[in-house]
């Protein structure tokens, strides 16, 4: 494929013209916690308050880390922590074998616990490395390169992998996952000969909680995404819904994973808020720059290959203030300009429509979402759109996602 390359669901933000209804990413409910196969899969979430590398705070290193009542080897196990677990130090303590911490983390039934600082990192970016199996050269050309979204038709299947209703990632085990999406993205090489056609999965890293909190994806079960889709020739998209955190430390919360050459970026206006399920969260044109020249900064300085793209979800004029201030002129960050929301197509047109009077971000994206159940608060399109006619759409979108 290389060459092809939510309670109530936000009623009260329905577009009045066209009865499109709001993007509500979480299906029935605020949070992942709404029944027992959620709130089993949720425990193996990070609890975060802060996004980055913040002072105080330090990542395990280790794939499994014991969490101990003392600082001492031979103390009780309290718990463990995953690689990638970001927690925060209260004291120190020395011994001669190691420095132990005392941490506070998130854990249903104990918030401190001691941990050897022998399996810590202070900078999440030692967390990752380049293993073989990114070293393909052409491949790596080809995944980064500056034209590639302009010469394809990038098709994406979206959702969290521990959650059904967030959209069909969560509904398949990776490999299943892949062969469907090579299908779809097939489809529309079929339609588009003039261009090529490339899958690509679009990871919900960061999921928005009650009081604007996030839950971010297991490291390793990232990981486990971005090598699959890089070995099947698929790109991937990490998303951040925000939350109560500032745009830019939700950008650099995500940076790291830059360094993979399939991986590209995404923030979710809708849920830059602490009252999700209650308003619409929104970002200004500013704030956007900003998110973009931390994006490309954090690539110039660590020596980046290639263009990487940065896509924000847009349903209504509201979730993004002071458009007209946006540049996209920090390359190299290509900005795509997402048009979000479910419902009928003549809804998903008119959005689209109004987003292409947005002609100071070219490059556009169109959200398309599959029936999963008839549920209240479970949402879906009606009818379907075809691949012939989301690529008939005026500006074409470069980037094509199904929940």
């Amino acid at each position: 494929m290389i060459k092809k390359t939510h309670l109530n669901a936000l009623a009260l933000f329905l577009i009045a013209t066209v009865g499109l209804a709001g993007c509500n990413e979480q299906g029935t409910a605020p949070e992942l916690m709404q029944n027992e196969e959620q709130k089993e899969n949720n425990e193996e979430e990070s609890k975060s308050t802060i996004f980055g590398n913040q002072e105080g705070f330090v990542y395990v290193s280790a794939d499994r880390l014991s969490v101990r009542e003392e600082s001492s080897v031979q103390s009780e196990i309290l718990g463990s922590l995953d690689r990638g677990s970001e927690v925060e130090v209260l004291e120190e303590n020395e011994s001669e074998e190691t420095t132990w911490y005392k941490i506070n983390y998130q854990n249903s039934e104990n918030n401190e616990g001691w941990i050897s600082s022998e399996f810590t990192v202070a900078d999440n970016n030692e967390l990752h490395s380049s293993p073989d199996i990114f070293e393909d050269e052409e491949m790596n050309e080809y995944f980064t390169s500056p034209t590639l979204f302009e010469d394809n038709t990038v098709v994406a299947y979206y959702g969290h992998p521990n959650s059904e209703v967030m959209g069909i990632v969560g509904r398949h085990p990776i490999p299943e996952l892949i062969s469907l999406l090579n299908e779809t993205t097939d489809s529309y090489d079929a339609v588009d000969e003039s261009k090529g056609a490339i899958p690509a999965l679009f990871l919900v890293y960061g999921t928005v909680q009650p009081g604007g909190e996030i839950h971010k994806m297991n490291y390793d079960l990232v990981m486990s995404y971005i090598e699959a889709a890089y070995q099947s020739g698929v790109l991937v998209y990490l998303d951040n819904q925000i939350g109560k955190h500032l745009p830019v430390d939700a950008m650099n919360e995500l940076a790291p994973f830059l360094r993979y050459p399939n991986v590209h970026l995404a923030l979710d206006p809708e849920w830059r808020t602490d009252r999700p399920m209650q308003e619409v969260g929104h970002l200004t044109g500013t704030e956007i720059n900003e998110v973009q020249e931390t994006m490309r900064d954090y690539i110039v300085s660590n020596e980046i290959q290639g263009t990487k793209q940065f896509v924000f979800h847009q349903f209504t004029e509201e979730m993004i203030r002071e458009s007209g201030d946006i540049t996209s002129d920090y390359d190299p960050v290509l900005l795509v300009q997402n048009t979000s929301g479910w419902g009928s197509p003549e809804g998903k047109r008119i959005i689209h429509d109004r987003h292409a009077e947005t002609t100071n971000i070219p490059y556009k994206g169109f959200k398309l979402w599959y029936h999963y159940s008839d549920e209240p608060g479970v949402h879906y399109d009606d009818p379907l759109m075809t691949p012939e006619q989301v690529l008939d759409l005026d500006p074409q979108p470069g980037l094509v996602t199904y929940q």
